[in-house]
């Protein structure tokens, strides 16, 4: 079903057309509504036992006027409130200079595959069963080992509509599975966790449980190893790691700003052939899928990086502007309350042609890192990644021999995909960000050990 055919069905907590109309009486020259509605039900487990089961309906309205030749912005979360454009247009006289305007009618996307019934109708009961059979396979694994569970489905909507005439509107569903496991020793502490999301019910429960099992077998023998130079295997979860300092360069007002090193080498050749990255908004079922970007703008499929070469940056309407260009529909919001700015919605590397498997079949002496902690603290725009390995694996001779501890991963991410992409998995996953991404090995790793 697409975003379109339930339009009609939309029940919107505020009065778009009322609050452009009341920007344009208290003398705004421009203004944007975007509203967004989303009722979630999480069923959560903790410590081997039901924590807590609750549904939550909330709405968010946020303004965007220019008045005066400046920006002004607000929100309210109060339905039907009006009072919001008051507030944008007393924050008007102490905003920016509105250096961008806002989205003109043009027509969307009314195919993507955004919508599934079955998520709506997800009964309570087969949530908590899936939660419950999760937090049981893990806690079955030995004694004292706490499983825990987080079983979710949300449906939710967004429309935007500016006083230039743009009025759009998209209805989404989701659902969220996280697993995890945690054993606390004296002188040792497990915790693994799987994670699955997606827009429809089209998980694999037998698959989660097998890979819980999996993890939690090769984390139960904890193995030395030595610091040096290494292939490293990073799991689809680490791997968000290595494409975050890539995204963080073709941000666009990282771009304005100066601070992305890219900014005048579009269609350069930066990376190996093998490194094609897109940024996907059509994606069938995709988990940011979406026909517009949260400024009203159509979106579409475009290569960010294509066998190498830089092809594009992502643009938000205010980046647009600035480097003379249009937007790309790339300006989202992190939450409803904030600003949108430049961001990606389904990152997509495309794979290999190898699978996950026998890529680690290949490797003599090497790491598989599941995942990395504190990587996000470096500095982006330098590609230089650099974290501890929260989970991972020690490989030897083709095979996962057990847990590594105290192990710091060190990559110069731009050089690594460049020189040292030996092959990208065949299988993609989705990340807690939304993105899809395959295994990623590298070669001459960095792996520093604790003395």
């Amino acid at each position: 079903m697409t975003a379109r055919a339930r339009e009609g069905k939309t029940a919107f907590a505020f009065d778009a057309e009322a609050l452009l109309d009341k920007a344009r009486r208290l003398g705004c020259s421009e203004a944007e509504v975007f509203e967004t509605g989303v009722v979630t039900t999480p069923v959560s487990f903790e410590n081997n036992r039901l924590k807590s089961v609750q549904t939550a309906e909330t709405a968010v309205a946020a303004v965007r006027v220019v008045k005066d030749g400046r920006l002004g912005f607000a929100t309210s979360s109060r339905s039907g409130d009006t009072e919001v454009v008051e507030m944008a247009v007393r924050a008007a006289a102490f905003g920016p200079e509105a250096a961008l305007s806002f989205a003109t009618p043009s027509p969307v996307r009314t195919d993507l595959e955004t919508y599934d019934e079955a998520v709506v109708d997800w009964p309570l009961e087969e949530m908590l069963s899936v939660g419950e059979e999760l937090t049981d396979h893990i806690r079955s694994f030995e004694e004292g080992v706490l499983g825990g569970a987080t079983v979710e489905k949300h449906r939710a909507y967004v429309r935007v509509a500016t006083s230039a005439g743009q009025d759009v509107v998209t209805d989404g569903t989701g659902y969220y599975l996280l697993a995890s496991g945690e054993l606390v020793e004296p002188d040792n502490m497990i915790h693994i966790f799987r994670f699955k999301a997606g827009r429809r019910l089209d998980f694999d429960l037998e698959a989660m449980k097998s890979d819980l099992s999996r993890m939690f077998r090769h984390a139960r023998h904890n193995v030395p190893f030595r610091g040096g130079r290494y292939p490293v295997v990073f799991s689809p979860m680490a791997a968000m790691d290595l494409i975050s300092p890539v995204a963080a360069c073709v941000d666009g007002m990282a771009v304005v700003k100066g601070e992305s090193p890219w900014r005048d080498k579009v269609g350069e050749k930066l990376f190996a052939d093998e490194f094609t990255l897109h940024d996907d908004p059509t994606l069938p079922w995709g988990v940011h899928t979406t026909p517009f970007d949260d400024e009203g703008v159509p979106t579409r499929k475009r290569a960010i990086i294509d066998r190498g070469v830089l092809k594009d940056f992502l643009l938000d309407l205010r980046s647009g502007k600035a480097l003379g260009r249009a937007s790309t529909g790339n300006g989202y919001r992190a939450v409803p309350q904030a600003m949108p700015a430049p961001r990606a919605s389904n990152l997509v590397l495309e794979p290999g042609k190898t699978p996950a498997a026998d890529l680690i079949a290949e490797i003599k002496e090497g790491l598989l890192v599941e995942r990395l902690m504190g990587a996000w603290a470096g500095n982006p725009y330098a590609g230089q990644v650099s974290g501890n390995v929260h989970i991972g694996f020690k490989i030897e001779n083709g095979e996962v021999t057990g847990r590594v501890k105290d192990c710091m991963v060190s990559v110069s991410v731009f050089e690594a995909f460049k020189t040292g992409l030996v092959a990208l998995g065949r299988e993609l996953e989705v990340t807690p960000d939304g993105a899809l991404l395959p295994h990623i090995l590298l070669d001459g790793v960095s792996v520093s050990t604790k003395a």
